[in-house]
């Protein structure tokens, strides 16, 4: 079977946009749509908690603005503090990209790292008056939240008083996370209450899989407070490409030339299902399969 790639659409749903709302605001002049996006689709602001760390969240975000660029669309990223300054240009700079920083974030206390003040993360609560002037003179047409924190829930606010379109991305469950730590277990039925009421206003939220898809349907009755898509992340086949397989990595790394490679990738973290790597390694182990696992 060759290889597959499933690619990010670049325009944003049109469907969850009513047409009286698009009459009603301002849209750019024609001659600064793109080709390709629709103008009422042209200018989006996108709400993520910590854009300058760098991580899965991050990566999907990055990819989604640079493909919205090419296609002549603007993206306004409204964000925290968290992370390093340097990494917010990593790719330079655009005349139709501007990254906007809560001005009211607060450092999370038990997440510092004296030696490391470029990891530390923030937190918001609100928009201040002055965010608020600076998201209108954006004028977004569509608005994407990618968390539904504190924050969040005041971006959707902004978005419901001005009659903007609004929907979300679905990145993380944090409410399992709960189960995981012991003592905040009280914590997740007032988390699942919290992130129902926020997409309870969205248009849309979109999932990356079908399995999500039905977790949030079977578990948590999602689909009776927002419409649920699928809007799959993709794979990048030339960077996830056989030609790059590497020997002198396999020997330096003490792996057999044709040994399958069992990777992990991410946080050493109890919410990433590490058990479930960990019995997969065991099970293969205890077959005597030809197999090396690798935790990065």
């Amino acid at each position: 079977m060759g290889p597959m790639s499933v690619t990010m659409e670049t325009e944003y749903p049109l469907q969850m946009m009513d047409d009286d709302v698009l009459r009603r605001r301002p849209h750019p002049p024609a001659h600064e749509a793109g080709p390709y996006l629709s103008p009422r689709a042209n200018r989006v602001l996108i709400y993520t908690t910590c854009y300058n760390v760098i991580d899965g969240v991050t990566l999907t975000i990055r990819k989604l603005e640079k493909e919205i660029l090419s296609a002549g669309g603007h993206v306004c990223i409204l964000t925290t503090k968290s992370g390093d300054a340097k990494n917010t240009n990593l790719e330079g700079t655009h005349p139709r990209r501007r990254v906007l920083f809560l001005d009211d974030s607060i450092p999370v206390p038990f997440y510092v790292d004296p030696d490391h003040p470029e990891n530390q993360l923030h937190v918001g609560f609100s928009l201040s008056r002055s965010m608020v002037g600076e998201v209108d003179e954006f004028g977004p047409t569509v608005v994407h939240v990618t968390v539904p924190d504190c924050t969040g829930l005041c971006v959707v606010q902004y978005a419901r008083d001005r009659e903007i379109p609004l929907m979300g991305t679905y990145h993380s469950n944090y409410t399992d996370y709960m189960d995981h730590y012991p003592g905040l277990g009280w914590l997740k039925p007032i988390l699942e209450n919290l992130f129902r009421h926020q997409y309870n206003f969205y248009q849309g939220l979109y999932v990356p899989t079908p399995f999500v898809r039905r977790n949030l349907i079977q578990n948590s009755q999602m689909d009776r407070v927002t419409d649920l898509g699928i809007w799959g992340r993709g794979v990048d086949l030339e960077r996830f490409h056989p030609r790059h397989r590497s020997l002198s990595f396999r020997r330096e790394h003490g792996i057999a030339d044709d040994a399958v490679v069992l990777c992990f990738a991410g946080r050493l973290v109890a919410e990433k299902s590490l058990d479930i790597f960990a019995s997969v390694v065991r099970r293969l182990a205890s077959r005597g399969a030809n197999f090396h696992a690798l935790v990065i």
